[in-house]
């Protein structure tokens, strides 16, 4: 196990945000800095992008993976100071469609069950001279939450049928909420496709008076996961209004998981 760490002074204690004591720190060095398709043991949020991490090998069971490295801004200061903006700084670079070309060997537009963050090194090993950032993979559980397991991610995808990454609802869709989804099974009656953005400030009859609008666009969004003579039409959830900023709408998009043609889109 290849440990990514720093070890501070006692007498150098965190002071805010970021900020330390005149007494320096004494930095130990990573034995080694992450690389492309490294496996990662993050402790913490695996979403934090601060979060501490371990290079594993990859038949110890791990929950990230790298899938790919990026530079570190050179007028950017330390990363507690960026931890905040950090999709701003590398959002451009790493983006769901590396992500499903690193994990399926080519872009595709359907959502699943794999995400991805930033990881950075801490602000001491940054001031000793580290400048790296990485894109790591995160993939989801049934609640939604973080899995651990053995193996590298595209190796497990490769073997594995598309529907176990896919997205289900456990019932019908309904608008004026977000629609929690599960993994898909054989019971499964909807499935989750990309999603769509509508014009619109949402009044006292939303969301009513934009389902026809949305149900249409998701409908053309729908088209390529459909087989020929869909007897279902796909359907939009839209989410809460309090969740929206002014004149934009976001709606989920799902279709029937019997029309489904089992593309990736």
């Amino acid at each position: 196990m290849i440990t990514h760490r720093v070890v501070a002074a006692s007498a150098s204690l965190a002071l805010g945000a970021g900020l330390l004591l005149a007494v320096p720190p004494v930095v130990v060095a990573a034995e080694r800095e992450p690389a492309s398709n490294d496996c990662l043991v993050v402790d913490g949020e695996l979403r934090d992008s601060l979060a501490t991490f371990e290079v594993v090998d990859c038949t110890e069971e791990h929950n990230s993976e790298v899938i790919k490295m990026l530079d570190y801004p050179a007028d950017a200061g330390a990363p507690s100071t960026i931890a905040d903006r950090v999709y701003e700084y590398f959002g451009r670079e790493c983006t769901f469609d590396d992500m499903t070309q690193w994990i399926g060997g080519k872009k595709f537009r359907l959502p699943i069950r794999v995400g991805w963050t930033f990881r950075l090194p801490t602000d001491s090993e940054w001031e000793a001279g580290a400048r790296w950032a990485a894109c790591s993979s995160i993939r989801s559980g049934p609640q939604g939450q973080a899995l651990s397991y053995t193996g590298k991610l595209p190796e497990i995808f490769a073997s594995t049928p598309l529907l176990d990454w896919a997205m289900c609802p456990p019932g019908t869709p309904k608008s004026g909420q977000w629609n929690n989804t599960l993994p898909c099974t054989a019971k499964s009656k909807w499935i989750y496709i990309p999603g769509i953005f509508i014009k619109g400030k949402p009044g006292k009859n939303y969301p009513k008076d934009f389902q026809a609008k949305a149900d249409a666009l998701c409908v053309k969004q729908a088209k390529p996961f459909l087989v020929k003579g869909a007897k279902t039409k796909p359907i939009a959830g839209l989410g809460p209004a309090k969740d929206f900023p002014p004149g934009e709408i976001y709606g989920d998009c799902f279709i029937a998981r019997a029309d489904w043609n089992g593309s990736r889109g």
